[in-house]
């Protein structure tokens, strides 16, 4: 996790700090109701832990403008915060990356920089710029209880790191499930290579005909059941093979013909896919084989499954006690926000 915030920490920027401050202007209907329990006078929005979140830290101006999403980022504060302590390397990793953050807001906005960042946390539920290495920190956190999450429930998410060659249609096709003379021809060609003993990858460097994933041997991820940007055909493919399976020709009526192989569907084999590992050999030279360098449910996480974060965020909730103080208007818009049934 660490390797990866080190080395795209701008990556970490934009999907935790702007993707999120994004959706805080979307108008939320039911702003306004947090009746229920009070303390010091003020009414409790939630607690969770034992420790009550009132109105005023909620920011109550920011709630009643933007809704839902304001909850959910002082919820997943408050998450972070109580569900692991904070190490030495989350420190240093933090403040390793705001020096970048900060660097590169002084380069776009040099006349103002602090209080773009000032601004922008404090709607997430932060005092301000000085929280910025808190916010790392906990994001920090937020991917770890995501990560956890993930792997207590890899069978029921059926999560899978998938590779596939593409045939295209031919040009001016009647893009049918049958494939016409000079598709099928092209998918001979993979056939017979695989049939011949040329590996998944190399098949589909030199013949998968989709430029993103042809030159890293046709990688497309790590994927789920809650996926829902790929073709439909093509996922419940995916999803129904066994580890190190490749399936038969898949018809996909917006791409052409897929052949697809599951290249991990244990968590083993995922995690020690993205690890680093030597090992001496029988000459007594150390051979070193280097894995990914992002970690498989990041990967997860930042492409394919934009459920997972806030589903993992809502179990360590009541893990801890959430409690809406009969707020059931806030709860209910709440579930609805992490995409919970």
């Amino acid at each position: 996790m660490n390797g990866f915030l080190k080395k795209n920490w701008f990556v970490t920027l934009v999907i935790a700090l702007f993707a999120i401050i994004s959706v805080y202007y979307i108008y939320d209907t039911n702003h306004g109701k947090l009746k229920g329990k009070t303390a010091g006078g003020e009414d409790v929005i939630y607690e969770i832990n034992g420790e009550d979140t009132t109105v005023s830290q909620l920011y109550d101006s920011l709630y009643k403008t933007h809704g839902t999403s304001a909850v959910a980022s002082l919820l997943e504060k408050a998450v972070a915060e109580q569900s692991m302590e904070t190490t030495a390397e989350m420190k240093n990793t933090a403040a390793a990356n705001a020096a970048n953050i900060i660097a590169s807001y002084q380069s776009n906005y040099p006349t103002d920089y602090r209080d773009q960042l000032d601004s922008t946390l404090k709607q997430m539920g932060y005092s301000g710029y000085d929280d910025l290495e808190a916010y790392l920190v906990n994001y920090a956190k937020t991917t770890e209880i995501t990560k956890q999450y993930a792997q207590e429930h890899f069978d029921e998410l059926k999560i899978r790191k998938i590779s596939y060659i593409l045939v295209q249609f031919a040009e001016d096709s009647e893009k049918t499930e049958e494939p016409n003379e000079d598709e099928a021809a092209r998918m001979q060609a993979v056939d017979d290579a695989l049939a011949s003993g040329t590996s998944f990858a190399d098949a589909a460097k030199e013949f998968s005909e989709d430029t993103s994933t042809a030159p890293n041997g046709g990688v497309l991820g790590v994927v789920d059941v809650n996926t829902s940007s790929l073709d439909e055909a093509f996922l419940n493919a995916a999803l129904e093979l066994k580890e190190g399976e490749v399936s038969d020709w898949v018809y996909s009526s917006s791409f052409g013909f897929f052949r697809i192989r599951n290249d991990a569907s244990t968590r083993e084999t995922l995690e020690a896919g993205s690890e680093t590992t030597s090992d001496v050999n029988d000459e007594g030279v150390t051979e070193v084989t280097v894995g990914s360098e992002t970690d498989p449910y990041e990967d997860l996480v930042s492409s394919y499954d934009t459920t997972l974060s806030g589903r993992a965020i809502w179990a360590k909730a009541e893990e801890l006690g959430i409690d809406f103080a009969g707020s059931e208007d806030l709860e209910s818009a709440l579930k609805s926000y992490y995409g919970i049934e």
